[in-house]
């Protein structure tokens, strides 16, 4: 017997013992646990990377993000508001491209006003193209990916170029009361167009062909139909003669007949106006609007092209009003890719809008759509200014709870101290609403990251 051995291993038996009679047992080597969030100060901004790659045959949308060459990028998109028909609006937003490169925004969103661009309404441009095509040309050599987006809506901003009035006096909508209908809603006053006429819809696809046939179009990342499609939350729309032939052609393409859902004259009654089948048509036409909207640009820049458009989902006591049936509207949006949800947060209450992103994933589960969903104007320089920096955080978080992987949409991202809707003083220093994105982007995409792998179980 080696003797030696023996002995060593009756000393580590007898410590073994004396370990345990001393109430101490060996451990096995601590493992190291998950790791520590980290705070906003401990996140570095990125570098300005000077010659960032943009290539436009490099980029897709699918699986709710955008990718570059095969590597998921998440947007930062910055919505400056000028009247982009003119040189001068055109340059203004030019020369601050590299202020807005250097606040880390990759994508500029050029929102292009139907009577700017036609001021006479029959769907013709009016105006010289060159200075938004450079607007285009300088963003996208600057490593940044232009998107461009039409308003051609008079609801909430926008406004039919007067010359179509004169074309087509008809046009109008009509409420149940058989009056005309001007927006005093959101308090602009412009006369409201019957998105069932026929000539108004005809003139906008034209609008929006020869529009995207004078750009280089190839450069654009994606393009918007008009902000927010809605018929009006506040006003029951709409009982026009073009209403009532595209109802007529609807119920009999669908083989409906019952007495209980014809289209009554004026004024209408309430109980009419609270039909289920008249609001399943209106919301099938609102979104029948849309897609048509989506064939107009794809008719021009390609079948693939990117379609992005706003869902907006209110207070819930106006929602039929504004497009019928919210399920069955997204339910019928074929075209879009990207499904900007308007609102992602309840202001009035300040919670999460939950309802709309409920509705939204249920369809796009439902239909198994690859949309990519994000938010209409993230933040803007006027809706978030009552929240603190806690709240304004929250806020953030929320998107990227309900699954937002896309980016964020900032409005208006021009410097003005005195214009409220202007996320920057004169100087260009950050309001407060959009200076905890600026000042802590790095932080902002570690958070996406961590959460994309926690969903994911990584």
């Amino acid at each position: 017997m080696n003797y030696a051995i023996f002995r060593r291993a009756a000393l580590a038996a007898a410590a073994l013992i004396l370990a345990a009679s001393c109430g101490k047992t060996p451990h096995p080597e601590p493992q190291p646990g998950p790791e520590r969030e980290k705070t906003k100060r401990e996140v570095p901004n990125p570098e300005i990377d000077p010659n960032p790659l943009v290539d436009y045959t490099k980029w897709s949308i699918h699986d709710g993000k955008f990718w570059l060459d095969g590597k998921w990028v998440f947007i930062k998109a910055a919505k400056p508001l000028v009247n982009y028909g003119t040189d001068w609006g055109c340059r203004q937003v030019k020369n601050v491209l590299g202020t807005l490169k250097k606040k880390f925004y990759n994508t500029i969103e050029l929102n292009c006003y139907w009577h700017y661009f036609d001021q006479d309404g029959d769907g013709e441009i009016d105006v010289s193209l060159e200075p938004l095509s450079d607007l285009i040309n300088t963003i996208y050599e600057m490593g940044m990916y232009p998107c461009l987006s039409v308003e051609t809506y008079s609801v909430g901003g926008g406004t039919i170029p007067e010359g179509f009035w004169d074309r087509y006096p008809d046009a109008y909508a009509i409420d149940q009361d058989g009056n005309k209908v001007n927006d005093l809603e959101y308090g602009f006053g412009t006369k409201v167009v019957s998105i069932f006429h026929e000539g108004y819809r005809e003139t906008v696809h034209k609008y929006i062909r020869n529009l995207v046939s004078g750009l280089p179009h190839e450069k654009l990342l994606y393009y918007e139909t008009t902000v927010e499609p809605q018929y009006m939350g506040t006003v029951n729309l709409c009982y026009s003669e073009a209403a009532r032939t595209e109802y007529n052609k609807w119920r009999k393409a669908n083989n409906i007949t019952d007495a209980e859902s014809e289209m009554p004259e004026l004024p209408v009654p309430m109980s009419f106006v609270k039909n289920a089948t008249w609001n399943k048509f209106r919301a099938q036409f609102l979104a029948k609007w849309v897609n048509d909207d989506a064939a107009a640009y794809r008719s021009v820049a390609g079948a693939k092209a990117y379609i992005a458009m706003d869902y907006l989902d209110a207070t819930e006591e106006t929602m039929r009003s504004r497009d019928g049936d919210p399920e069955e509207f997204l339910r019928a949006l074929t075209a879009p890719d990207i499904i900007q949800v308007n609102w992602h947060w309840n202001l009035p209450e300040g919670r999460p809008n939950q309802k709309a992103y409920d509705r939204v994933w249920k369809i796009k589960n439902e239909t198994g759509r690859d949309w990519a969903i994000t938010e209409h104007m993230t933040f803007n320089g006027e809706d978030f200014t009552a929240n603190s920096e806690e709240k304004l955080d929250a806020i953030l978080l929320n998107t990227l709870n309900q699954g937002t992987r896309f980016g964020w949409e900032f409005t208006n991202s021009l410097n003005s101290s005195s214009d409220s809707f202007c996320l920057y003083q004169d100087n260009w220093s950050p309001k407060r609403v959009i200076k905890n994105v600026d000042d802590f982007w790095g932080y902002w995409l570690y958070k996406v990251d961590r959460i994309e792998k926690e969903k994911n179980g990584k």
